[in-house]
């Protein structure tokens, strides 16, 4: 038996106290849904902790008709609600544009919805706050109702007892955590406008809830943006985690993202090009030490990264405000958002999405996307998550796709 296939039944094993939570209380579909997210639910980042994916693999390979399949529409997706928010991160580039405050309405968020027939999983998030959001709370509901894992990313700022409890019983499955700080000091000067012992309370009154409600849901992971502010504190900060309780607390896929920032014009001297190696080994000694699952997505080690070729995360579509719709998430976060609508596949708020999906200059990306050799499509460009760099220097850059 293959490691892969190794790793995957440990990685299922790990997930039981949750399968046999979603068994008692949401029944045997919701199971399968949890199963088929892990395996083939590529965004990671945003949505699972992935573990099961190492089944994706070696199943396609058995099995390609299945990956034809699966990957031939959508089922996964991101979809931003908001691009509202009232904090001034220093590595954010909300703080730096020019671009108008708005929110997605619940109207518009479900003709978005009912275009996705196969939607089984969707992380409501964005380039703001969600909650500043009136309907954020309905919209989740709306997708629970339906049976779709719901994932989310937020500094926990206004996520306070009462919101806690409804996050809770609704069922969302997981929430990605925002903090790129181990202490007070560090972390409100990167994170200008919020409260280090406000979220750090906000998320230990979560997981008191989760506990007092006996779920194990919502899955609590960590996004820590590494900086030339925080990059010392990034052991420290497995403590900080570890802290909350581990994964009984915080959840059976709980991990830590340590990930590379995309710097853009005005934040350039806060880009570390490349975690310096005592830190690094001090970070893998200490999550060794205290068991904490940790990963490294960044820019500096495009090399390091796997080959462009196995990338499936256009398969996980992102709606940006006002309808543009974008291969994936990791084309964001790089202060170019006038360039985002430009180079969109189209509006799905003024088109279906399925002509959209099976246009001509989108099949086209997806067929680039998947080769081997040949322009790489300007939208992945410098991607942090796969190697385009061999390829941009053999073969350039190309607009029209």
């Amino acid at each position: 038996m293959s490691k892969h296939w190794l790793d995957g039944i440990k990685a299922l094993w790990s997930y039981r106290r949750t399968i046999k939570y979603l068994l008692k209380r949401r029944g045997i579909k919701a199971v399968y849904n949890f199963l088929f997210i892990k395996s083939f639910v590529l965004a990671g980042g945003e949505g699972t902790a992935n573990w099961l994916g190492r089944f994706a693999g070696p199943v396609f390979k058995l099995f390609p008709p299945l990956k034809a399949s699966l990957l031939s529409y959508p089922f996964a997706i991101e979809i931003e609600v908001t691009n509202q928010c009232n904090k001034r991160c220093i590595i954010c580039e909300h703080t730096y544009w020019n671009e108008e405050s708005r929110n997605l309405s619940f109207e518009d968020f479900q003709k978005i919805i009912k275009q996705f027939p196969r939607l089984k999983w969707a992380n409501l998030t964005g380039e703001g706050d969600a909650f500043l959001n009136k309907d954020y709370l309905k919209m989740v509901q709306y997708l629970k109702s339906k049976n779709i894992s719901v994932f989310l990313v937020d500094s926990f700022d206004l996520i306070d007892g009462n919101i806690a409890e409804r996050l809770i019983r609704i069922g969302v499955d997981g929430i990605w955590i925002s903090m790129d700080g181990a202490t007070r000091e560090t972390y409100e000067k990167i994170k200008v406008g919020c409260n280090f012992e406000k979220s750090l309370s906000n998320i230990k009154k979560l997981i008191e809830l989760k506990k007092k409600m006996n779920s194990p849901l919502p899955e609590l992971c960590f996004r820590y943006v590494i900086t030339t502010r925080n990059l010392h504190e990034m052991p420290r900060f497995i403590e900080l985690v570890h802290s909350l309780g581990g994964r009984d607390s915080l959840g059976d896929g709980s991990k830590i993202e340590f990930a590379g920032l995309l710097a853009f014009e005005g934040i350039e001297h806060l880009f570390v090009s490349r975690v310096p190696e005592e830190i690094q080994q001090a970070t893998l000694r200490k999550a060794k030490e205290l068991d904490v699952e940790i990963s490294f997505a960044h820019p500096a080690h495009r090399r390091e990264l796997p080959p462009m070729k196995h990338c499936a995360a256009w398969a996980e579509p992102y709606i940006m405000m006002g309808g543009y719709v974008l291969p994936c998430c990791a084309v964001l976060m790089s202060n170019k958002r006038p360039f985002l609508r430009r180079y969109s596949f189209g509006n799905i708020l003024k088109e279906p999405f399925k002509e959209i999906w099976y246009s001509k200059r989108y099949k086209e990306f997806r067929k680039a996307v998947c080769r081997n050799k040949g322009k790489v499509p300007i939208l992945c460009k410098g991607c942090r998550a796969y190697n385009t760099l061999d390829r941009e220097r053999k073969y350039g850059v190309t607009e029209s796709i």
